[in-house]
């Protein structure tokens, strides 16, 4: 009678299980340590290359090769899982038990009448009943197949490592942390893109509200429109392309061109006699102050009230409305051409009396104030453009520049030490000490006075050594013998300037705090047998100084350092000096105010000056670094 499933049969297939695990793990080893290798390799090729060049996507694709790398661990990890027949075979294979396992499983999946499990009556075994046979023999070679497994080594499948992936792997490894941990000159460049694409957005949103203003209410003649779709163009390309700066900077600049040639240099001067005119037209309309503003739309309905209101006049009254007309023909010629004819049209009427004439004059005259009013608004808006674009392009050359600066290698003038110097001013030796003028340090070049020391400090003649003399001359010697002219030489010689101790030596007279340029102006430096007082300088040359306004006044930037060609120096000196002895209380004068309470106003006034005229590129930007260097915040 037939049962269920073979039970040794189940012992062996939950036999292997244990093995199958250790199999899939010995696979998923294998094929993650050739996985690594590639990955490695691929990191540091993309490494190497982000340090050749810049690459903004260098972190997103390394990440993404790490994710790819995983996905396809556990792609392969799925698709290398052995199943009981793998498992039977290796087994078999790596332990020598003759196939045992795998043929057990083989024979159960062939016949599967086999694999149930049959009663007792099974067991004996009958004469001529081949099929009999054969069963018997096939569960015989079950239960040595089960006995084959119990005696195999439980650590059968041990993960191995192989050593050419390994090897490729820890060598890309080592080499790739240093690619990554190392200082990378690419990311100043990256960096220096980032901010100028940071510039351009912001710039791109200002330019964006400009437009969205020049276009709100307009008609599509107005020209204010076509600057408004221009203006467009231009954001979307510095957000498209910000690290096209040299197209963007000329694009700039030309629209900004041609904006600046249409601008009317006396728009303001209109705007002002506009506002006077229609001040004044409405006070004579209504005999008041009734429009304090100058508002040209107020002025006009003015206008047409006085209109309306002249057959109700006297002539007495017309003739003096007359006069009261002819009184504005000054602001009238700056408010416009079409304004001042129609003013002049009105009066002239009034005077004879053409009250129809008149009448259509004044209405024109209202309607050319208006006009004229929004032109005025019309240029105002075209420069605030033109600013707009002005101040556009110059944060994005600031921001072009300042990445070019920080690629260039060494150190900047003005760090660490000075082009052609040794060292900053007011550190280790002054000028002229250790060294003549001519060796090791050229005049000019040492280092500059100190703080808290006025150049020319030091010893001042007659302390130490002159130039040329031993010593001083000491009681019952005369001025320059300390050493006399021996058989050979010349007067004055012994320890002459660039013998021993050249000018600017030792304890030279001016030494301690030379001027910038080192040394002295003097004609004269003294001989060794010269009589009478020393003629020469008794101190060197100042150095130009204003105190804490230096960065105002004294930009070396712009004016030259000390040792450069063209850097002119003075005489130096000591200016007289006189001293008061009046007594008395002094006076604080009203009249004099402390710039910082007065900044403010001067640097608001200059730049809505700047917003409102037109002014070349290069006076607005000196204006601004102007007031900036002086604010006091």
């Amino acid at each position: 009678m037939t049962m269920g499933p073979d039970p040794v049969l189940l012992d062996i297939r939950r036999g292997l299980a244990p093995y199958r695990r250790r199999l899939w793990l010995r696979r998923v080893v294998r094929d993650a340590m050739v996985g690594l290798a590639v990955l490695a390799v691929l990191e540091l090729a993309l490494a190497l290359a982000a340090r050749l060049t810049p690459l903004d996507w260098y972190p997103a694709a390394a990440i993404a090769l790490m994710t790819v790398a995983g996905v396809a661990l556990f792609a392969d990890a799925v698709r290398v899982r052995p199943t009981l027949h793998e498992t039977a075979l290796a087994l078999d294979g790596e332990q020598g038990l003759r196939d045992r396992l795998s043929s057990a499983l083989e024979l159960a999946a062939r016949w599967p009448e086999l694999a149930m499990a049959r009663d007792a009556s099974d067991a004996v075994d009958i004469p001529g009943d081949e099929a009999g046979r054969y069963a018997r023999l096939v569960r015989l070679q079950r239960s040595d197949a089960l006995r084959t497994l119990h005696i195999a080594d439980r650590r059968a499948f041990r993960p191995r490592l192989e050593r050419r992936p390994l090897t490729a792997a820890a060598v890309a490894l080592l080499l790739l942390v240093p690619a990554i941990a190392l200082p990378n000159v690419q990311n100043d460049v990256l960096a220096d893109r980032q901010r100028l694409r940071q510039a351009a957005e912001q710039q791109a949103k200002r330019l964006e509200e400009t437009a969205k203003k020049l276009a709100e209410g307009r008609t599509a003649t107005d020209p204010r429109t076509q600057l408004s779709e221009e203006l467009k163009r231009i954001v979307r390309q510095l957000r498209e392309r910000p690290e096209d700066l040299e197209a963007l900077l000329a694009r700039l600049g030309s629209l900004e061109d041609s904006l600046r040639a249409g601008l009317d240099p006396a728009n303001e001067q209109r705007a002002a006699a506009l506002t006077t005119l229609a001040r004044s037209l409405s006070r004579a309309s209504t005999g008041q102050d009734s429009n304090p503003k100058g508002d040209p739309k107020q002025a006009r309905q003015d206008l047409e009230r006085m209109a309306d209101g002249l057959k109700g006049k006297t002539a007495a009254e017309q003739r003096k409305l007359a006069e009261q007309l002819a009184g504005l023909e000054r602001a009238a010629r700056e408010s416009g051409a079409e304004t001042q004819q129609a003013l002049r049209d009105a009066a002239q009427s009034l005077a004879r009396g053409d009250l129809e004439s008149a009448e259509e004059a004044l209405r024109r005259l209202g309607e050319s104030l208006e006009r004229e009013q929004q032109r005025v608004e019309q240029q105002r808006d075209m420069a605030r453009a033109a600013n707009e674009l002005q101040e556009a392009r110059r944060r994005l050359a600031d921001a072009g520049r300042r990445g070019q600066q920080s690629n260039q290698p060494g150190q900047q003038p003005g760090q660490g030490q000075q082009p052609g110097q040794g060292q900053q001013p007011g550190q280790g030796q002054q000028p002229g000490q250790g060294q003549p003028p001519g060796q090791g340090q050229q005049p000019g070049q040492g280092q500059q006075p100190g703080p808290g020391q006025q150049p020319g400090q030091g010893q001042q003649p007659g302390q130490g050594q002159q130039p040329g003399q031993g010593q001083q001359p000491g009681p019952g010697q005369q001025p320059g013998q300390g050493q006399q002219p021996g058989p050979g030489q010349q007067p004055g010689q012994g320890n002459q300037p660039g013998q021993g101790q050249q000018p600017g030596q030792g304890n030279q007279p001016g030494q301690g705090q030379l001027g910038a340029g080192g040394g002295t102006n003097a004609r004269f430096l003294g001989s060794g047998n010269r009589s009478g007082s020393f003629r020469g300088p008794t101190q060197g040359n100042r150095q130009f100084g204003t105190g804490q306004i230096d960065p105002v006044l004294a930009d070396f930037d712009r004016l030259g350092k000390p040792g450069d060609p063209s850097y002119v120096r003075g005489t130096g000196g000591d200016g007289q000096q006189q001293q008061g002895n009046g007594t008395g209380q002094g006076t604080r004068n009203p009249t004099l105010l402390p710039y910082t309470q007065v900044y403010q106003d001067f640097a608001d006034f200059a730049l809505t000056s700047l917003e409102r005229s037109y002014v070349p590129l290069g006076i607005r930007d000196y204006v601004r670094d102007y007031f900036a260097s002086l604010d006091p915040q």
